[in-house]
């Protein structure tokens, strides 16, 4: 299964606790999320792609979209 998450609009500190939340209330069976975070600001493109962790998280895919990034859970 696979699900997404839109940050537009967030600040860095709302984003990490969105996808906290998010990725907590995730159910088992969702292996895939697609986190839209836009590309005309580097910080949440930068946050969600090199600095946002969560023990969910396995690895991180950078799509061709620069405004999503790609989290396979564990």
């Amino acid at each position: 299964m696979l699900s997404t998450i839109d940050l537009h609009g967030c600040s860095q500190s709302e984003a990490k606790v969105k996808l906290d939340h998010f990725l907590k209330g995730t159910s088992i069976l969702v292996k895939e999320v697609t986190v839209i975070h836009g590309y005309s600001s580097s910080i949440l493109l930068n946050y969600v792609r090199k600095k946002y962790s969560h023990p969910r998280i396995e690895r991180k895919i950078l799509t061709l979209n620069k405004g999503e990034t790609v989290f396979i859970l564990k």
